[in-house]
């Protein structure tokens, strides 16, 4: 579960939804003036949505880490286990917060009931609940109602609570929380997570962390810097490739969570197809993977293909850019369409295959020459290539009698004429919408490992005043020029994201246009095409095409 609290610091009052991350807790601390130190104290006002919150933590003060800590033990919860948590917290007027947090540990010693009217399926569920699981079969033909007649032989003072009647188990209640190191507990999926001890005291760290979590982990512990501590890795995900270089390889924790960061935002599958071509590349250093990892996209890799004839016959039979008639395979040369392929790639026979580098990566280059003698590209400036596309604006208000804006219940179009009028402000909101964990710009969204992926450094959406008319522009950056197919590609994609993606959420943002609020689209006018400046008559643009084949 997940609860909006009113947090309060002297005068000042803010509301935040918990649990939190590092940053959101630190931007909670700056506006109420207090540093976010392993200290940190605030009173608990309001919680605006869950009343069993509200009675249980209103008006507490409260650490702010473990209040953190708390919530993320209950968001991890289902219904029965949070029914437990607040009975019991009710029944033994459970007020310090080390105690709720040893307390969400323990639901499994503890069953309530709030419906009596069928003891057997009562008593299995409190049966299932202190074995934590139990066979199929065991679980059919186990006496339910003789289990609850024994619970209630034993709870002959039963607590009772607004949830329910509470009543112990066998389970016996274990101290998990010291009210100084927060036990070992993994909320969010994380690649690597390090164990810091002192002599008497640990930490856990779930990597990638803020700087500030390392220095109130350093806190805890006592120390003041980490050559006062010893760090492990306690636990990861990664391949044992990939492992052997960030971990196994000692490269000191600034950089392994620099790395952690990457991975995180990679995700399991992007994670192991890094995984693939470190095993293509032969790369051995972390140095080497930082690189690998950055144009990752940019590689096409074809495991089992270790011959010309091979290659030429997964591109035309498989890969399903060629219509494919089975019959004429013995008449096809596949072996010569592939050698006169490679001679005009960048790609390499390896043991686990073939590897075709698209890239214009020069650091990358260096390195598969070093790694697999790979041929080098010539590198080129970037190009700039801008795309345009008609733009569609709606308002809901409109001029009264008296030349006053007013709201009105019906759409009304907002003409290319006035549009213009509004470039500085659309441009702004455009740029509003984009977050700054996009490197590429909306290239980050594009998960072909392709030629297109390579030679498109990034590309975003702007607009621009073009013969008086307003329009939706595009703005891409190049490694080098596109061929015809790559630029029909890149325009599809494009397209993609006008009416499905970053257009679709864009359009629902009102634009506040000297006190009149637009709407406005990147998509959806009858006319709508996505053109480039010659295609628009538009002569400033210098722009090299370059057609041929794949």
């Amino acid at each position: 579960m997940r609860a909006m609290i009113q947090c309060i610091h002297e005068n000042n009052h803010r509301n935040l939804t918990f649990p939190s991350k590092e940053k959101e807790l630190q931007i909670l601390c700056d506006s109420l003036g207090i540093s976010n130190t392993a200290k940190t104290e605030i009173k608990i006002g309001t919680v605006h949505n869950d009343e069993r919150m509200t009675t249980l933590l209103s008006g507490k003060t409260v650490n702010l880490d473990e209040l953190n800590f708390l919530t993320k033990r209950l968001d991890s919860f289902d219904q029965n286990e949070l029914t437990t948590f607040f009975a019991v917290a009710y029944a033994e007027k459970t007020e310090i917060m080390s105690e709720l947090i040893n307390l969400s540990f323990n639901t499994h010693c503890y069953s309530v009931v709030a419906d009596f009217s069928d003891p057997h399926a009562v008593g299995r569920q409190m049966y299932l609940t202190e074995q934590g699981a139990v066979s199929t079969e065991e679980f059919q033909s186990f006496d339910g109602q003789g289990y609850f007649e024994k619970i209630l032989a034993e709870n002959s003072h039963p607590l009772i609570t607004p949830y329910g009647v509470v009543y112990k188990n066998g389970n016996a209640i274990e101290q998990i929380y010291d009210g100084t190191n927060f036990p070992y507990y993994q909320y969010d999926d994380t690649p690597i997570i390090l164990l810091l001890n002192t002599q008497d005291r640990f930490e856990y760290l779930y990597l990638p962390v803020e700087q500030s979590e390392l220095n109130k982990a350093l806190e805890r512990l006592g120390v003041e810097s980490l050559e006062n501590t010893s760090w492990q890795v306690e636990q990861h995900n990664l391949p044992d490739n990939i492992a052997d270089m960030v971990i196994n390889n000692q490269i000191g924790l600034d950089s392994l969570n620099q790395f952690t960061t990457i991975f995180k935002t990679m995700g399991d599958r992007e994670v192991s197809a890094l995984s693939e071509l470190v095993d293509f590349t032969k790369i051995t250093t972390a140095e080497q993977l930082k690189t690998l990892s950055d144009c990752m996209y940019e590689f096409e890799c074809f495991p089992g293909v270790h011959t010309p004839h091979q290659y030429g016959r997964h591109i035309i039979c498989e890969s399903g850019h060629f219509e494919y008639d089975e019959n004429l395979e013995d008449y096809i040369d596949f072996q010569s369409y592939a050698q006169d392929k490679i001679s005009r790639e960048t790609g390499v026979f390896t043991d686990k295959g073939y590897l075709l580098y698209h890239g214009y990566n020069q650091e990358m280059q260096n390195i598969l020459r070093q790694t697999l003698g790979l041929k080098t590209k010539e590198m080129q400036e970037p190009q700039e290539l801008k795309l345009y596309m008609p733009l569609k604006a709606v308002t809901y208000y409109d001029e009264n009698d008296y030349g006053d804006l007013c709201q009105v219940d019906f759409e009304m179009e907002v003409y290319p004429e006035e549009l213009s009028c509004y470039e500085d402000e659309i441009r702004e909101a455009i740029r509003d919408r984009r977050l700054d964990e996009e490197k590429r710009g909306m290239m980050d969204y594009y998960d072909g490992h392709d030629s297109v992926n390579a030679k498109v450094q990034q590309y975003l959406f702007d607009v621009e005043l073009i013969k008086g008319k307003l329009m939706g522009i595009v703005t891409l950056t190049l490694n080098a020029p596109l061929n015809q197919a790559e630029l029909d590609k890149i325009k599809e994609t494009i397209e993609g994201q006008c009416s499905d993606g970053f257009g679709e959420g864009f359009e629902q943002r009102e634009i506040n246009c000297n006190g009149k609020e637009i709407y406005v689209s990147l998509w959806g006018t009858n006319d709508w095409s996505l053109k480039t400046a010659e295609e628009m008559g538009i002569t400033e643009q210098k722009y090299e095409m370059q057609f041929g084949g794949m």
